[in-house]
């Protein structure tokens, strides 16, 4: 691959992540600004007074070459690797169904409801003349075109399930509507359960997994076959009887479509459901992702060997001055860290003391 030189080989290390297992030492990914490239990979983010909000969101052109600036001027050190994210928000899965999406800045948008009521909601299909599937279908083809031979294009964030019905009808409004209106949830989440898998054969087959393999766009783990990020923020609002009951199954659907998948653990409230999610074999790694206000990362090592000890592996971002600790607290079968520097040179560095502490011998 053109922006990474050692590819072939963060290949055979994540191959071995997903398995368990450790090669040379554990799975590390760290990135850095390339020399020279800070000032112009600052401004690539920033949107120019003269280009509104929605253009900065809806032009394809304009996202491939911020994009393209990113990934060219950044070091991908040890398992990290070019990966286009095909980002057009969290909750593009639910404006495919019929979401009005509002543009918050350049970091985020927000879905407004679609339906009041359940008098008035929609049979849930996938309208192939809506205009964000015709758009992220664009950004798919256009990313996976100039990315051949230099980058990995992500598979788009899903929020599918009862992150998608959230959007859909409004959280607070779904909260109630489990004990009101169980039948119209259920029949709900299982017509959207049916547009997962339609979205997902639609991505995969521009994405072409089998000739490049695949990663979430957002999360950075790479897979041979069909991979992906699975989430469901929404859970961390309803009791482990309720998600068994109703949320489950979209989460089963799901995983149904891919070969592996980690899934995105998000906060202290969703902690309640680990394990459900623990006895999945269809899920093989856990991103534990603290949520503001409750870093560090290392504040959370009894979390993550509980997560280690039910066999799963563990995807987590953290600082540098983390890295050593959570390697010297956790196993390194199964554990990959991600990571950024502020310089080539101190990724290196931090590249070297994992090699040097897991050296066979």
């Amino acid at each position: 691959m053109e922006l990474k030189e050692d590819w072939e080989q963060a290949k055979q290390r994540m191959e071995a992540w997903w398995v368990g297992e450790v090669l040379d030492r554990p799975c590390l990914q760290v990135t850095a600004p390339k020399p020279g490239w800070q000032e112009r990979l600052r401004r690539a983010a920033e949107r120019p007074a003269d280009i509104s909000l929605e253009r900065w969101w809806t032009d394809v052109e304009l996202i491939l070459e911020r994009e393209r600036c990113r990934l060219e001027g950044t070091f991908f050190g040890g398992e990290a690797f070019p990966l286009f994210n095909p980002n057009l928000g969290p909750d593009i899965f639910a404006a495919f169904l019929g979401s009005p999406l509002r543009f918050v800045d350049t970091t985020t948008n927000w879905a407004d409801p679609a339906f009041a009521s359940w008098e008035e909601a929609p049979t849930f299909r996938l309208d192939r003349s809506n205009r964000w599937w015709q758009l992220m279908q664009a950004l798919l083809r256009a990313a996976s075109e100039a990315g051949e031979g230099r980058w990995i294009t992500g598979v788009p964030d899903t929020h599918a399930g009862a992150d998608a019905l959230s959007a859909l009808r409004g959280t607070d409004l779904l909260c109630l509507d489990f004990y009101d209106r169980p039948e119209q949830v259920r029949q709900a989440l299982r017509q959207i359960d049916s547009v997962t898998k339609e979205v997902y054969e639609a991505y995969f087959a521009i994405l072409q997994p089998q000739r490049h393999g695949s990663s979430s766009g957002w999360l950075p783990a790479w897979h041979h076959g069909r991979a992906n990020a699975v989430q469901c923020d929404f859970i961390a609002l309803i009791s482990p009887a309720i998600m068994r009951e109703f949320v489950l199954p979209s989460i089963l659907a799901e995983l149904e479509c891919l070969d592996r998948a980690v899934f995105h653990l998000d906060g202290p409230g969703a902690i309640v459901h680990l394990e459900t999610l623990l006895e999945l074999p269809q899920i093989q790694a856990i991103q534990w992702v603290p949520g503001a206000g409750n870093e560090p990362m290392t504040r959370w090592i009894p979390l993550l060997q509980r997560i280690q000890d039910a066999g799963k592996g563990l995807h987590l971002s953290c600082t540098p001055e983390e890295v050593p600790v959570l390697l010297s607290e956790l196993r390194p079968q199964g554990l990959l860290l991600h990571t950024s520097t502020a310089t080539v040179e101190q990724a290196q560095d931090l590249l070297q003391l994992v090699a040097k502490k897991h050296r066979p011998g």
